[in-house]
């Protein structure tokens, strides 16, 4: 069995950053106060991050816990609507790929993602891609604020699948965050630059493998076959 752990933002989907209008809209809603996103680190970060400095931004002090998950939940509320009003999409090869694995019994697409599951699985049914994956034995970030902790939980997960006979694990992710918490749980790690990284930025994080954006889904099989754990 494989286990490919995917990121969601910049590496399956782009969604003309309707998650950050949504944070926008709760925040100007909770806190009568616009955001600077140019102020706050975004990518490659979890939900409640993003919560926790918004917070911090715009009141001047840490957030409180309450506070974080009052915001993240708000957050959840709008974002379909945010969802529906951009303009976003499915990135290149995609489709294809996830298609292929699905139809191998050998072969399981899982979540590990700084969004909590709530909001994942908004995202991607919104882009038809939710089936593809088994949401209860994904990671998601669930009041996680770092994505080590949710990497931690990717690994306790493959842990606990010990009937399966693992011969490998994969992480798929578009930022060096996505690529250092793969190295921290043992996976082989993949860079895909199809978000705000460029490709040599991944590459000096030394990955597995790095991509400009995913290849056919042939070349993306005959890869994983390559990997030995």
């Amino acid at each position: 069995m494989k286990i490919l752990f995917w990121d969601i933002d910049g590496t399956l989907i782009k969604t003309g950053k309707a998650g950050l209008y949504a944070f926008e809209q709760a925040t100007a809603e909770i806190w009568s106060q616009p955001v600077d996103f140019a102020q706050i680190k975004t990518s490659g970060m979890t939900d409640f991050s993003i919560a926790a400095e918004i917070i911090e931004t715009v009141t001047g002090r840490g957030a409180t816990p309450a506070e974080v998950i009052t915001l993240a939940k708000r957050y959840e509320q709008l974002l379909p609507n945010h969802l529906d009003v951009r303009e976003g999409r499915v990135l290149p090869s995609i489709r294809e790929i996830l298609d292929a694995l699905h139809q191998r019994s050998d072969c399981m697409s899982l979540l590990l993602t700084g969004n909590s599951r709530l909001g994942a699985e908004l995202k991607l049914r919104k882009f038809g891609l939710d089936h593809y994956f088994n949401f209860d034995n994904s990671a998601f970030c669930n009041c996680n604020l770092t994505r080590d902790e949710v990497a931690a939980g990717a690994l306790a997960i493959t842990r606990s699948m010990t009937t399966q006979n693992i011969q490998s694990v994969f992480v798929i992710g578009d930022t060096p965050n996505d690529i250092r918490c793969g190295k921290d749980i043992g996976a082989f790690t993949l860079g895909v630059a199809t978000g705000t990284y460029s490709l040599q930025q991944l590459r000096e994080c030394s990955p597995w493998w790095a991509v400009e954006s995913l290849p056919s889904a042939a070349t993306f099989m005959a890869r994983l076959e390559e990997a030995r754990s």
